[in-house]
């Protein structure tokens, strides 16, 4: 019961619910050959191992470790920004946010910094760092399973946005001053090494059914097989609501792609790669960067202005991504001050960071596929 309330108090969910529902009614029957089975397959797999990884407090353990080495605000910051960074690629931006802001919640104890600076910051961390991977954001999964993209195309398109993003993460951190820490009450986490170890072998076969190396079911039967295996609790805390939003919007999309005028209407913004680019980092300000991607690829054979346009749409307005959203409400629920602030902060380096990445992402579309 509990992990129904869950998944049917997500607000994206019951959006993407409706629009499933009312272009089935008013546009065109609902198809099931419109879900990309193969996609969900993956995000589930993912989700199920992101949610043993958090169980075994891998992140938190690793964070707890390197913070405690700051000596300054300064190192705390970059630290901080580097494990949101670089742990999105792989346990995805929103549990990234998860483990972060409380533990960053307990070090503001000891940090004369207003913690709506630090929160933005490893928001905006987790949401450039994530673009790297296929796992990092869900809307890459689907990218790579509708372009049917190896390997090699996929990193092609992600690596050199993602040195740029990394740079200016650094450069971010450099605002803040070099006051000194000093850090005795973090909290004392152990990590479980076996069933780590085997953990990251699932990983490795999740990766190469992404990758169409082995076949993707296989890949969901490994994770199962796991999770069962550690803690069958753990598929409880699983966020099925990703899963059930993108089966929503492929039915959706796969509606509105229908009817030809809507077609004609939605083409006449993506005819070239600019215009797909310019395309996907707006309808994400408004609707989210995963339902952008959906809708738009299904329009377009331009994957590199696709991803990057989605992916960089992920900056800008609370909404652009889920995480977004996340970050907020975890600052809040431990804050508790001025929300107001940090709304006007969030859109003022967002918003400032998105013209300066997007533009430079802007030019590196003609180097892409």
């Amino acid at each position: 019961m509990a992990v129904l309330k869950r998944v049917f108090s997500d607000k994206v969910l019951w959006i993407a619910g409706a629009a499933a529902i009312l272009t089935s009614i008013f546009i065109s029957p609902p198809q099931l050959m419109d879900i990309n089975w193969k996609t969900i397959a993956s995000i589930l797999s993912m989700m199920i191992i992101i949610q043993i990884y958090d169980y075994l407090d891998f992140l938190k353990y690793y964070a707890a470790y390197l913070t405690h080495k700051a000596k300054t605000t300064r190192q705390m910051m970059l630290m901080l920004a580097s494990i949101s960074f670089f742990g999105a690629m792989f346990l995805t931006n929103d549990v990234t946010i998860l483990t972060l802001v409380p533990l960053y919640y307990q070090l503001s104890k000891h940090l004369k910094v207003n913690p709506i600076f630090p929160v933005i910051v490893i928001a905006m961390a987790a949401n450039l760092g994530s673009i790297f991977t296929p796992f990092g954001n869900t809307h890459n999964l689907f990218l790579l399973t509708h372009y049917n993209l190896g390997i090699g195309q996929f990193f092609m398109m992600s690596a050199p946005i993602t040195i740029v993003n990394f740079i200016a993460i650094f450069l971010v951190t450099r605002f803040f001053a070099k006051d000194k820490v000093e850090l005795s009450e973090l909290p004392t986490v152990e990590l479980n090494i076996p069933s780590l170890t085997l953990t990251v072998f699932v990983t490795v076969i999740i990766f190469l059914g992404i990758f169409k190396v082995i076949p993707m079911w296989g890949s969901l039967i490994a994770a199962i097989l796991l999770v069962i295996f550690i803690n069958p609790h753990i598929l409880e805390s699983v966020d099925y609501s990703i899963v059930l939003i993108f089966m929503c919007f492929f039915i959706a999309v796969g509606n509105l792609n229908r009817d030809p005028a809507i077609v004609d209407h939605l083409q006449n913004f993506i005819q070239s790669k600019g215009s797909t680019y310019l395309t996907s980092i707006i309808t994400s300000q408004f609707i989210s960067n995963v339902p952008s991607t959906i809708l738009i690829s299904k329009f377009t054979t331009y994957v590199h202005a696709v991803f990057l346009g989605t992916n960089i749409g992920g900056l800008g307005s609370v909404v652009a991504s889920l995480a977004n959203l996340l970050a907020f409400k975890q600052y809040r629920f431990f804050f508790k001050v001025h929300p107001g602030k940090y709304l006007m902060w969030f859109s003022i380096i967002n918003f400032s960071m998105l013209i300066i990445i997007g533009t430079i992402g802007y030019f590196l579309i003609d180097f892409g596929l």
